[in-house]
């Protein structure tokens, strides 16, 4: 295929082996442990000690923290416990949770229990119901990630005096009863031939966590990949967005919200749908910022070229009419969206070049008007007149034709997005 520009870069060093960005979880593998300070090292001792044999400290997946070692005033006296998860060589193959008290500069256990999966999903803690002490909500899972155990830990002055243990495909906690008081949203295990059901599990109306309200999704085999709570129009106070996909690699995105003691749809899954075919799932997120959530859908070029190339745009349904927020491309292998002007949609076809490349071409010329390489792992960063962007572990460079104007450029570039 002709080459979009001059210049030839190599392909990002794969660290992921296919995708080209390291995700959190590999990149931890390919480091070794980090240096333990005195008071982390006095807690791994007494665990040592309380099991006769050293252990292996265990990462959650997912979460705002992702340290095996979490610390968190349990009882709201001013001091922090400590939250341990590991595995040990004569423990069994699932994870284990301990948690320890403080007393001077010594540590010592008070609870240690095996978890339900041989990984940690994530874990929080969390105000469930109108008593002082927090929750431990910790999400078991296994290597696939398929399935998650969610396990409530009750903690009353320190005891840990009940845990509640349910099933699903992924859970996220939120005030959505408005009480004050965190709340979980269940999305349940995707049965075979059967229909996913939502649960939302509350203290609302009562001291005990119960389940308060429940909704089948209408798509069969759903598989849910996002929960999230968005601003809108539609409804009074936040609702529920939900992506969720088929088996037939279709993308639904549906809007609910609570009601009493139902879950109501506001916006129906049949009017936002796509097919995705990539190993990662294509989600809505508040990709201006502003509070609403948007949704991505995608624009067939007739193109049967540039599979991984996709015309994209992102319109927010939760308005009272939709709007557009952005137009752009997105390369589906790497994960990133540009935005483009939104005067050159009809105006424009997409190119692969070498490896790592791809551009944006103008048809009437056949032209190029921009063009995205990847940046391998210590390669140049500047040769002349490219941009360099970049988002985590990866970085890319620009090169723009003359007639693209600097506000477009500015445009472009500041727009990226990492969508995996």
């Amino acid at each position: 295929m002709k080459r979009l520009i001059c210049l030839l870069f190599p392909l990002m060093l794969l660290l992921t082996g296919c995708s080209g960005i390291a995700s959190r979880n590999n990149i931890l593998s390919l480091l070794s442990s980090p240096k333990l300070s005195q008071r982390e090292s006095r807690i791994i001792t007494a665990i040592n000690q309380h099991l006769g044999q050293d252990i292996v400290l265990k990462y959650p997946k997912k979460g705002e923290n992702i340290s095996p070692i979490q610390f968190a005033d349990l009882n709201s006296d001013g001091t922090e416990e400590a939250v341990v998860l590991y595995s040990a060589e004569n423990t069994g193959s699932n994870v284990r949770m301990a948690v320890l008290t403080q007393n001077d500069e010594e540590w010592s256990v008070f609870f240690d229990k095996e978890g339900y999966g041989s990984e940690v999903y994530k874990i929080s803690f969390e105000k469930l119901t109108g008593k002082p002490d927090k929750q431990i909500v910790t999400g078991y899972t296994f290597s696939d990630s398929s399935e998650k155990i969610t396990t409530v830990y009750f903690t009353d002055k320190l005891n840990i005096s009940a845990e509640n243990t349910y099933a699903c495909q992924d859970y996220v906690i939120h005030d959505i009863t408005g009480d004050g008081y965190g709340d979980i949203l269940l999305a349940g295990i995707n049965a075979e031939n059967q229909r996913t059901q939502l649960k939302i599990l509350s203290a609302h109306y009562s001291d005990y966590l119960t389940s308060i309200a429940t909704k089948q999704i209408s798509v069969k085999n759903a598989t849910v990949t996002g929960i999230a709570f968005s601003k809108s129009d539609l409804a009074q106070g936040e609702v529920i967005l939900l992506d969720y996909s088929d088996s037939y690699r279709r993308v639904y995105t549906e809007a609910i919200r609570l009601e009493g003691y139902n879950i109501e749809s506001i916006l129906s899954p049949d009017v936002v749908q796509k097919i995705w075919d990539e190993n990662y799932s294509l989600n809505s997120r508040d990709i201006d910022e502003d509070g609403y959530y948007e949704t991505p859908t995608i624009i067939d070029d007739g193109n049967p070229y540039t599979f991984n190339l996709k015309q994209m745009e992102w319109t927010c349904f939760l308005l009272e009419e939709p709007v557009r927020k952005y137009y752009g491309i997105c390369e589906s292998d790497s994960g990133l969206f540009f935005p483009l002007p939104y005067e050159w949609q009809g105006l424009i076809t997409l190119a692969n070049g070498e490896e790592g490349e791809w551009g944006v071409i103008r048809t009437s010329s056949g032209r190029p008007l921009v063009n995205f390489s990847l940046i391998p792992a210590g390669g140049a960063l500047n040769t002349g007149s490219e941009i360099i962007v970049g988002k985590g572990t990866i970085q890319v460079k620009v090169l723009f034709a003359q007639e693209v104007t600097r506000e477009q450029r500015r445009y472009i570039i500041s727009g990226m997005t990492y969508i995996k």
